[in-house]
């Protein structure tokens, strides 16, 4: 089977490239052990990588469909509890709408606008049935519609438990698959180094082992010119912009450039020895890219970053701000607080600020950093909550990792 490997920048491999890459590595570099020398712990890596690697993948994998299988089925149930709840609701109704019996009931106002608010609705029936049961009132539904939607509840309940488990579930596969796609990336770094070290970048057989082949280019000095830049990034200390990026082999200076018009016209911002920058950005929005030059010339530029001064995303990638937040305490089958909101159509997923304060005090600000990133759900379960507080969240979308308008607080109460 034959794979396409773009280029050599493993930090921005796409996962299916990168296994593709492991794989030809894997299969492909035993021949050239000898030849290449490596020590023993690259030996041990470049053997197992690829199967790691997939393990890792086939988890992930296995998980988020064993997570949208228990969210399907925990849909399913709340929808059949909402049907027979509204049927019950409407019987309990009609027959006594000139008594107090369906205010005891709780079935006096709108309908519940969620899954959750369902489930509520659901046991303050139940509880209303078995306070008119207790007290002799003639005037209840027969035992078994009670019992059914009885085993409803407690079904949507066992599902919606569940679901939250294979969501937490998923989040440490992806967590696991993270951390490992990083040690990857540098040991593929390590490893090409040493291998170009031992032939050349120009060798063929990089190719069969799941490199790409860098051809000698012209220029004065009879070698070839560097690569890109990799992991060119910026750090903002107001109002100084830094820029640093990973060191390339064989470069003597880098040139970094910017450009006021979406990249139709470059203009030189510095060339130097060092692979780091900063200065003071002018208002308005800037793109930025950099590459590298020796004595044959200039390489590929680096991938392109943007920064505007007042610190707005490009037009068009500010996400809106989430709708219906709202947060409510769960205290069966286990006690948590429900964070829940409509994720924004222009976002890939939400974050989650979290402030916490003793009941009755002043209502905090908003904190600097997120308590959880990249939620995928519409609901959040937040299990580490104690009596006595007050649990205040704000969510925003996110997009292309830029964090979009904010919505809420939320608060909660324990």
């Amino acid at each position: 089977m034959a794979y396409v490997i773009p280029n050599n920048s493993f930090s921005t491999d796409i996962l299916v490239i990168r296994l593709a890459r492991l794989f030809l590595l894997s299969s492909n570099i035993s021949p050239y052990l000898v030849e290449l020398m490596f020590p023993p712990e690259y030996v041990a890596w470049v053997l197992n990588a690829y199967d790691k690697f997939n393990a890792a993948l086939g988890k992930q994998t296995v998980e988020t469909g064993e997570k949208e299988e228990a969210f399907r089925l925990y849909d399913l149930k709340a929808v059949e509890l909402e049907e027979y709840y509204a049927l019950l609701k409407s019987l309990l109704i009609a027959r006594y709408r000139d008594s107090e019996l369906p205010v005891s009931y709780g079935l006096k106002g709108d309908a519940p606008e969620s899954k959750q608010g369902v489930v509520k609705a659901a046991e303050m029936l139940i509880n209303g049935h078995n306070s008119r049961v207790a007290v002799g009132d003639p005037r209840v539904l027969p035992d078994t519609m009670i019992v059914k939607i009885t085993d409803f509840l407690n079904s949507t309940k066992t599902l919606w438990a569940g679901a939250y488990s294979e969501a937490d579930d998923v989040e440490s596969a992806t967590a696991e698959m993270r951390a490992l796609f990083d040690e990857d990336t540098e040991m593929l770094r390590e490893v090409y180094n040493w291998i170009c070290a031992m032939w050349r970048r120009d060798d063929p057989r990089l190719i069969e082992i799941g490199f790409v082949q860098r051809k000698y280019e012209g220029g004065g000095g009879g070698g070839e010119v560097p690569d890109a830049p990799i992991n060119f990034e910026f750090n903002w200390l107001d109002p100084v912009l830094q820029f640093r990026w990973d060191p390339v082999e064989s470069a003597t200076s880098y040139q970094l450039a910017f450009s006021e018009d979406g990249g139709e016209v470059w203009e030189e911002l510095y060339t130097g020895e060092i692979d780091s920058y900063e200065y003071e950005p002018p208002e308005g929005l800037r793109q930025y890219r950099v590459r590298a030059r020796n004595a044959d010339g200039y390489g590929d530029w680096s991938l392109v970053i943007e920064f505007e001064v007042e610190g707005a995303p490009p037009v068009g990638d500010w996400p809106n701000a989430p709708s219906e937040v709202g947060a409510e305490l769960i205290t069966d089958p286990s006690t948590f607080m429900r964070v829940y909101y409509a994720i924004p159509g222009d976002s890939d997923s939400v974050n989650i600020y979290r402030a916490v304060v003793p009941h009755g005090n002043a209502a905090p600000e908003r904190p600097a950093t997120p308590y959880t990133t990249d939620i995928l759900e519409e609901q959040y379960a937040d299990t580490d909550v104690e009596p006595g507080n007050d649990y205040y969240y704000w969510v925003c979308g996110v997009k292309g990792g830029e964090e979009g308008d904010f919505a809420g607080p939320a608060i909660g109460e324990v």
